[in-house]
């Protein structure tokens, strides 16, 4: 009875484990503007952390970058998702891994509280310099 217990418990705290992610450090952070595969347009849609947080990259309101074939892409709740649903996710707040060549073969789209982690870092960042 104590072991039965014990797994019901555990079973009820994994959906809270998993649903807190951590994003790699090698990402960056930009606004998903238009989908049009096998490019993507990101931008910094007007704030100011998401250009800080892209390191430059995005140089102005929006720049194309060509999306790998073997992309693989995080939704906001951490479930892989198919390249076909990425239009459906334009205008939200995205983390992007390159690779050597510059093209994205990695997207996650960011969830509520990311975005607000995002905000609240470049704030402190701004406050520091």
């Amino acid at each position: 009875m104590r072991k039965m217990l014990a797994l019901l418990i555990l079973a009820a705290a994994l959906p809270a484990a998993a649903a807190e992610r951590t994003l790699p450090k090698d990402m960056d952070v930009a606004l998903l503007q238009k989908v049009q595969l096998p490019q993507v347009t990101l931008g910094n849609g007007g704030f100011s952390w998401l250009k800080v947080l892209t390191l430059g990259w995005l140089d102005g309101n929006a720049a194309k970058f060509t999306v790998s074939r073997q992309v693989r892409i995080k939704d906001e709740n951490d479930r892989y998702i198919v390249i076909g649903k990425l239009p459906a996710q334009a205008g939200k707040p995205v983390a992007v891994k390159r690779d050597a060549g510059g093209n994205i073969r990695e997207i996650w789209i960011l969830n509520q509280a990311e975005t607000e982690a995002f905000k609240k870092r470049d704030v402190e960042r701004q406050t520091a310099q």
